[in-house]
C-alpha cells in the first residue's frame, strides 16, 4: 500500500469561538469576519423529530444503498435510533446520511430538494455543530481546519433541504452545519468550481415541470491511499448521483465524479474536472450498490467524446452544466 503525504500551506486565522462548548450539541464557530462569527445558526434540538429523506419523494421508490457487512461495521451507530429503524441511518431534516466511524466521514449523504418550495435562508457566519447521536471521535471537527487551505465543505449543499416552510426550511438548512455533512476541501472549491456546484440547479431546471423535484446521492470516494495530514486521510474524489422524473414521466438517473488529484502535489495548485460517469464506475470506487438504479441511468455509450477508463468503463469530462447528457 501507497502511504502519501501532502504538505499544506500555512493560513492564519482568527478563532472567536469559546473553547466551551454545549455538552449535548457542540458548535463550533467557523468565520472570516467578527460579524459573521457572532451570528448563531440555530440547531432544531429536537433530534427525534427528524424525519428525514424520503425514498417515495419523486413519487417512485428510489431507496437508500445498502451497506455491505462490512460497511455496516465501520458505519457508526445512532444512539437515538428508535425501534425498528437503522441505526446507521442518521436523519436530518430533508437529507440522511451513513458515517464511516473509521473515517470520520460520511460513506453518502442523501437529500430530496423541492425546487418550488425552495426557500433561501441568509448565510451570515459558519456554527459547525458535531452530532450528539454519535461520538464525536467518530467526526472530524474543528482541529483538522485551522491554519491551512482546507475548507469545511458541504456534502448536501446547504440551500438543497431548505424549502417548505420558514421554520422547517431554516430548521433544515441549519443541520446542513453538522460535521456528519462535512468533508474537506481546497478553499476554492466552491468558488472555482461551478460545473460540480451547478448540477442540481441545472437538472431541477429539467425536471417535469409540475413536480421540480430530486433526489441527489452525494459522497466522498474513501480509497485507503487518499493522502493523509494531521492523521486524517482526506478524499481525493468525491461523487454525485441525481434522480429526477423527466417531463414525459420517466425517470433520469445520472452519475458524476470530482477529480481533485492536485491534493497529493500539494494545496498550493488547485484544478478540480468533473467528469459525468457510470454507475458502475462509482460502485467500483465506493463500494455501495447502486444496481437498483441501473436500469434508468443515462447512457453513456452512445455520447461523443467520451474518455475510457479502466475495465473498458467510460466517462464524459465536462466543462459546463451544459453538457451534461440526459
Amino acid at each position: 500500500m501507497t502511504n502519501n503525504t501532502i504538505e499544506i500551506p500555512l493560513r492564519i486565522t482568527i478563532s472567536l469561538s469559546s473553547s466551551e462548548t454545549p455538552a449535548k450539541v457542540s458548535p463550533v464557530v467557523t468565520s472570516s469576519s467578527m460579524v459573521g462569527a457572532l451570528e448563531r445558526v440555530d440547531i432544531d434540538p429536537d433530534y427525534g423529530n427528524r424525519t428525514g429523506y424520503k425514498p417515495n419523494f419523486l413519487g417512485v421508490l428510489v431507496p437508500l444503498p445498502p451497506l455491505t457487512e462490512e460497511q455496516r461495521r465501520n458505519a457508526a451507530k445512532n444512539s437515538m435510533a428508535k425501534a425498528g429503524e437503522d441505526n446507521t441511518v442518521l436523519p436530518y431534516h430533508h437529507f440522511s446520511l451513513v458515517m464511516n466511524r473509521r473515517r470520520q466521514l460520511a460513506y453518502y449523504t442523501a437529500v430530496n430538494i423541492d425546487g418550488d418550495q425552495g426557500r433561501k435562508p441568509q448565510r451570515t457566519g459558519d456554527r459547525w455543530y458535531f452530532d450528539p447521536r454519535i461520538a464525536e471521535s467518530e467526526q472530524i471537527g474543528e482541529d483538522l481546519y485551522a491554519r491551512n487551505a482546507l475548507d469545511r465543505g458541504h456534502l448536501v449543499r446547504r440551500l438543497d433541504p431548505a424549502w417548505g416552510k420558514p421554520q422547517e426550511a431554516l430548521f433544515a438548512n441549519n443541520d446542513t452545519f453538522h460535521f456528519t455533512n462535512c468533508s474537506p476541501q481546497h478553499a476554492n472549491f466552491n468558488q472555482n468550481n461551478e460545473t460540480w456546484q451547478g448540477i442540481e440547479n441545472y437538472l431541477l431546471n429539467r425536471a417535469q415541470e409540475s413536480r421540480k423535484k430530486l433526489t441527489v446521492f452525494t459522497g466522498p470516494v474513501l480509497a485507503e491511499d487518499d493522502p493523509l495530514y494531521r492523521g486524517v486521510r482526506l478524499p481525493v474524489y468525491f461523487w454525485k448521483i441525481a434522480v429526477f422524473v423527466k417531463a414525459d414521466g420517466s425517470l433520469s438517473v445520472s452519475a458524476y465524479l470530482l477529480d481533485q488529484k492536485d491534493l497529493l502535489e500539494g494545496l498550493e495548485r488547485f484544478d478540480a474536472n468533473t467528469f459525468q460517469v457510470t454507475l458502475e464506475e462509482l460502485t467500483q470506487r465506493t463500494g455501495l450498490n447502486f444496481s437498483y438504479l441501473g436500469g434508468t441511468q443515462v447512457n453513456l455509450s452512445a455520447v461523443e467524446g467520451l474518455e475510457r477508463v479502466d475495465g473498458g468503463m467510460v466517462r464524459k469530462r465536462l466543462s459546463r452544466v451544459s453538457e451534461i447528457a440526459l
